[in-house]
């Protein structure tokens, strides 16, 4: 790249980042909010204990929520006692404070609860459709979307998070560990994300925790941690081992890891989730031998896409497929140019099965939540990324994704906004092949018009004229 073509991508860079930023501001408009945290657990008795001190700077209007399946003991706000919340048990905590001016309010919360018991015998589809804190002595869940802290809805918020678990058992959530202490009396960590997130996910078991540092492309240090279940922690090795190679891979494709840690925690169930600077791998997963170089990566890639780059849902999640483009699709390329082809031919299968009323545009996917959503979310959006590539060329295409990633780390980010910066970065009005496959159902309908003979001084041939019946132009 000569030192022209790099100051004009960098002021191109600039430039969309101040126009993403105004985009953003004028699409929402969150509160500024800070959870200073302490929570003990007891996996034997399925008990938690909690206090939250929430802190809202310059808020319009505050929306405080907490699952049904707790109970607040204290809970006041500025100091003075908060109202109660509810008017009978079973049913969820909420608070709705507007305020007509600007300044820092506080909250204190105390709460408490009985967890739900751990159930092993659920697949990954019934653990995502049923977001419940759950614990044992195998382990401990709590997913953000189960209610189980006091949190304003609706907006991003940083957050520090005291764990406390009796001896035996470890724990964590997303973000960077500031101390960790164990003894006869239990354990003890700390834990602080200080950038923007969408929520905390809580996990917990009887885990061996192995512990690695790597240099990133700028030379800092990231810990790699397992927290891996006994039966499975001679695995930690190979599995640090695989991340370092996908975290030297992806920095020199996107940019630098956005984080200080990397961990891989063991579940007691089959399933697979993604938070920033983790990911959640059943034990029998991880215990696949194929997984390190298939889901591993996927996993690691959503630390830029997903949950580094948040997605709008309400214009769409662009994520998955971003991730499933730039992870298991470019693992099969990396293989060979007939395996990526077989992959393509298997999303077009799998899209072309699809019953009626199954189908929908891209703009519409938020998350999988069965495999016809998986078909049009990861599949189709991948295919989509694909086609965008070679109608802009490779090396667009890659800087593009690097100054998106740039531009819009930790904010929340819709199709628009990725639209913007390929629009930037190639010079072309993007608007027809966006619209067209994020707006609309279905496929092209290729249809042969005409088809006859050729000849030449090297032989004969055949010329084939391909025509779209339903294409439109603008």
């Amino acid at each position: 790249m000569t030192g022209r073509t790099f100051i004009r991508n960098f002021l191109i860079c600039l430039f969309l980042g101040s126009v993403a930023q105004t985009a953003f501001a004028a699409l929402v408009r969150y509160n500024e909010t800070d959870y200073d945290m302490t929570v003990r657990i007891d996996p034997i008795a399925r008990t938690i204990e909690g206090k939250s001190i929430i802190t809202v700077i310059n808020p319009r209007e505050v929306n405080l929520v907490l699952g049904q399946a707790f109970e607040v003991t204290r809970a006041l706000f500025n100091g003075n006692v908060l109202g109660a919340g509810r008017e009978q048990v079973n049913q969820p905590y909420f608070w709705q404070i507007p305020f007509n001016y600007s300044q820092q309010h506080q909250f204190e919360i105390h709460w408490r609860g009985k967890l739900a018991a751990l159930d092993d015998s659920l697949d990954h589809q019934q653990t995502l459709g049923r977001p419940i804190a759950v614990s044992g002595e195998a382990g401990t869940f709590l997913p953000d979307a189960s209610g189980w802290y006091p949190r304003v809805a609706d907006g991003l918020a940083r957050y520090k998070v005291k764990l406390e678990l009796p001896a035996g058992q470890r724990g964590l959530v997303a973000g960077r560990l500031i101390e960790e202490s164990e003894s006869e009396q239990g354990y003890r960590a700390a834990f602080e994300f200080p950038h923007p997130a969408e929520g905390i996910d809580l996990m917990a078991g009887p885990y061996v925790i192995e512990t690695q540092t790597h240099q990133n492309i700028n030379n800092r240090p990231i810990q790699l941690r397992t927290y891996f279940h006994p039966q499975i922690s001679n695995l930690s090795r190979d599995y640090l081992d695989a991340v370092k190679r996908y975290l030297d891979l992806y920095e020199k494709w996107i940019g630098e890891y956005p984080y200080s840690e990397y961990s891989i925690v063991s579940s007691p169930t089959p399933t697979g989730f993604g938070m920033p600077t983790l990911t959640y791998l059943g034990i029998n997963v991880l215990q696949l031998p194929f997984i390190r170089d298939t889901s591993l990566g996927h996993e690691v890639l959503h630390n830029w896409w997903g949950n580094g780059v948040y997605p709008d849902y309400k214009s769409g999640n662009w994520s998955e497929g971003l991730t499933t483009f730039m992870a298991d699709y470019a693992y099969k390329e990396q293989e060979s140019s007939e395996a990526a082809r077989e992959m393509r031919l298997g999303w077009l299968r799998d899209f072309a099965a699809l019953q009626p009323g199954q189908d929908a545009p891209l703009s519409a996917f938020t998350s999988r939540t069965h495999s016809a959503s998986k078909i049009v979310g990861y599949n189709k959006a991948a295919m989509f990324f694909f086609m965008l590539r070679d109608h802009l060329d490779e090396t667009v295409f890659q800087r593009a994704i690097q100054g998106f990633w740039s531009v819009q780390r930790f904010k929340v980010t819709s199709w628009q906004h990725l639209q913007k910066m390929f629009e930037m970065i190639s010079g072309q009005n993007l608007q027809p092949f966006f619209t067209q496959w994020l707006e609309r159902t279905g496929a092209p309908e290729i249809t042969i018009s005409e088809a006859k003979s050729t000849s030449a001084d090297s032989g004969y041939g055949l010329s084939i004229t391909l025509n779209n019946p339903h294409q439109r132009t603008s």
